[in-house]
């Protein structure tokens, strides 16, 4: 018993000592630095006085609920890792948007009005609707729990057994109620809306374009809720099911908006403060994939749209908030755009025997911490010049 209480306590001492060192397998939340696992206490203070730029608007939300508020900011951290994942073979990459102690909403590419910053703008309004839903469901918020629900579907369930135990059995199926706690994306939703929607008002293109791409984001996440059920009954039996929906991984909704980043529609720049976008009629070579099909405009409402001709992204440009791609690791077999020439926009590259640590198996936890694994590889490599 005493060597079992010593392994434990060494294991303890083991993950402590990595959830307190940033060098190893913990990354903390980037934007809040709290490096304590498990449930930490989210006041006013840990939270939004640790956060820079929030609007008036944004630091009364998060005054009034720093969970809420640090849910959402840890839904922001999801969506930056995703956003890395989906476009780690183009030239800009996502990288730009980490940053510690900031928002990646002051990041300069979020101002501008090019593909890449619809894209972005679009996973980070899904990340924020997505997580706080999530936590919501878990009971982890003040302002929306679900312990009251449960304990009515426990009453529920224990009289829908009584009344179903032989009805059931006659007819040889089972069935369903709705029951157990679902994601509240309605709450994450008005949550991720009153909070990234409300940085200005939409009197010009850029303003509209974010407030539209915001909401296409969110809607990938609503549009792909899936429902998940719990069978109940005597000895194994599956006499009824409660059911709940729960949104989908976020990585399904990377993927989707990486779809909708692919085909995204080129609009009128014109600054016309009526909300409505046009496509480019310009843009006859873009046709098929941007916004026509058989001579039949797209619906834009649930697209991607920019205003801006993105640029290359080859050099380092602080304005853009590009960071080139010198040093990038590219693939010299590919006709794609992860290709040593596409990547190195022509400067050539060197072969390198290269040893270097990735985070990977990253897994998020509430409230806020990344936990990943630290994978080491030693490879021989191609790197942009």
């Amino acid at each position: 018993m005493e060597l079992s209480n010593k392994l434990r306590w060494n294991q303890f001492l083991i993950l402590a000592t990595a959830l307190m060192s940033p060098a190893l397998t913990v990354l903390c939340n980037d934007i809040l630095s709290l490096k304590v696992a498990g449930d930490p206490v989210l006041t006013p203070h840990s939270v939004c006085l640790r956060l820079v730029g929030l609007s008036k608007r944004q630091m009364r939300m998060c005054m009034r609920s720093p969970d809420v508020t640090a849910s959402a900011l840890q839904g922001i951290q999801v969506a930056i890792h995703e956003c890395q994942h989906q476009l780690r073979d183009q030239r800009w990459n996502c990288s730009s948007l980490e940053s510690f102690g900031k928002l990646p909403h002051h990041s300069t590419i979020l101002s501008r009005g090019f593909r890449e910053s619809a894209f972005s703008l679009a996973l980070l309004a899904a990340g924020v609707a997505h997580s706080v839903a999530s936590a919501c469901s878990m009971g982890k918020l003040r302002g929306c729990s679900c312990e009251a629900k449960r304990r009515q579907d426990d009453d529920k369930i224990r009289l829908k057994l009584t009344q179903l135990q032989l009805q059931t059995l006659q007819k040889g199926g089972d069935t369903w109620m709705w029951g157990g706690c679902s994601h509240d994306l309605r709450f994450g939703d008005r949550f991720s809306r009153d909070w990234l929607d409300s940085r200005g008002s939409p009197r010009d293109i850029y303003a509209r374009m974010r407030i539209h791409n915001n909401r296409v984001g969110r809607q990938i996440v609503t549009d792909n809720m899936t429902r998940k059920c719990k069978c109940h009954g005597t000895s194994g039996s599956c006499q009824f099911k409660t059911c709940w929906y729960v949104s989908p991984e976020f990585r399904v909704v990377g993927s989707l908006l990486k779809e909708k980043f692919l085909s995204a529609i080129f609009v009128n720049s014109q600054n016309k403060n009526n909300g409505v976008f046009n496509p480019r009629t310009e843009n006859s070579a873009r046709r098929s994939a941007g916004g026509f099909s058989g001579g039949r405009r797209r619906s834009m409402s649930r697209e991607l749209v920019y205003f801006e001709k993105s640029p290359d992204f080859c050099e380092r440009d602080a304005s853009i908030d590009s960071p080139g791609t010198q040093g990038r690791i590219c693939n010299k077999t590919s006709y794609s755009t992860d290709s040593c020439s596409s990547l190195c926009c022509g400067r050539g590259h060197n072969i390198l025997r290269q040893t270097r640590s990735e985070r990977c198996n990253c897994r998020f936890h509430w409230c806020c911490y990344v936990l990943c694994e630290e994978c080491r590889l030693t490879e021989w490599v191609n790197v942009c010049k």
